[in-house]
């Protein structure tokens, strides 16, 4: 059945969350945040009480583990290791309403059976049922059922995604896993599926596919973007997911939890020249200026340097100074 994704706005979009056995990719540019976009999905499904594995074939564990308990316990992460004795009580305590979490790094080049074989083992080593797992990330695993020339990344990232994918249905999981944007995606604003690095072959078997878009002042701002740049299961296709983003304890959230955002854009999609003009004049011109590359306002000391480009604009603005 479907389980919701922790995050509400997400979750209307796709009509309810995600379905077991489909795959989901999010795709990021390098740095953009693929991993702990996957990490604190992990972290909804433990604290919906669901059990999982997030596999982790680039970071180290001991890295993946402390984003984890970052963000499990809402602690800035590089208070951790200063009071790691508060947060192993915390995790203890959390635990007992959450379900269980494993960490597993393997190296790059490894295939699906090796994760198979890791799931199945844990399952009789330790009872836990397999509810999700997070695969860090798809463009690092290889085939198993055909030899492929590493150059040949149309059929690699084919047969990966396959493969994973029947792997979700046999364990009948959550999938989600990430790959690469590439170079093209940096300056872009709205993605598309040419801006995915590797074959096109792995969007085609994707369920769900969602780019990863942040800048840097939105990153400092705390924001981040999901585009929806595929779905199977909804009518989503190129809808925007705004998130939350704590940068101390990197945990994403979702701002807008009761859909108000969604209903208000219903109600009053652009704002009218009265609302800009109103807003506009209640700003005191005498202690702030607006930065016109940025459009954000910055306080300033003594005079007024307002650079606006646009003739109406600078026009307007000498007419409020007089």
């Amino acid at each position: 059945g479907q389980n919701s994704t922790g995050w509400p706005s997400m979750d209307r979009k796709l009509y309810g969350g995600f379905n077991r056995g489909e795959l989901q990719i999010f795709a990021g540019g390098s740095g953009s945040g693929k991993s702990l976009f996957m990490q604190n999905l992990a972290v909804n499904w433990a604290k919906q009480g669901l059990s999982g594995v997030y596999i982790t074939l680039e970071l180290s564990e001991g890295l993946c583990s402390m984003r984890i308990d970052s963000m499990m316990t809402e602690t800035s992460s590089r208070e951790i290791f200063k009071s790691i004795d508060d947060i192993e009580m915390k995790v203890k305590m959390l635990a007992k309403k959450a379900g269980g979490l494993r960490v597993k790094y393997m190296p790059a080049q490894s295939n699906v059976n090796d994760i198979r074989a890791y799931c199945k083992e844990l399952q009789i080593q330790t009872g836990m049922r397999v509810d999700f797992l997070c695969i860090d990330y798809l463009d690092l695993l290889m085939p198993v059922s055909a030899k492929v020339s590493p150059s040949d990344l149309f059929v690699k990232d084919k047969y990966v995604a396959e493969e994973i994918r029947n792997l979700a249905k046999e364990l009948n999981v959550l999938l989600v896993t990430a790959s690469q944007l590439n170079r093209n995606a940096v300056e872009e604003i709205e993605f598309d599926h040419s801006h995915i690095s590797g074959g096109i072959s792995k969007i085609n078997t994707a369920d769900n596919v969602f780019g990863i878009f942040t800048s840097r002042s939105m990153r400092e701002r705390g924001q981040y973007q999901l585009q929806m740049m595929k779905t199977r299961s909804s009518s989503g296709v190129g809808q925007k997911i705004e998130l939350e983003f704590n940068t101390e304890t990197l945990r994403i959230t979702d701002p807008d939890p009761e859909g108000y955002g969604d209903q208000q854009k219903a109600h009053n999609p652009q704002p009218s020249p009265n609302d800009l003009m109103n807003r506009i004049k209640t700003t005191s011109i005498m202690t702030e200026s607006i930065d016109s590359s940025t459009g954000e306002i910055q306080p300033l000391n003594k005079h007024v340097v307002a650079d606006v480009q646009g003739a109406k604009l600078k026009n307007l603005l000498n007419s409020l100074k007089k």
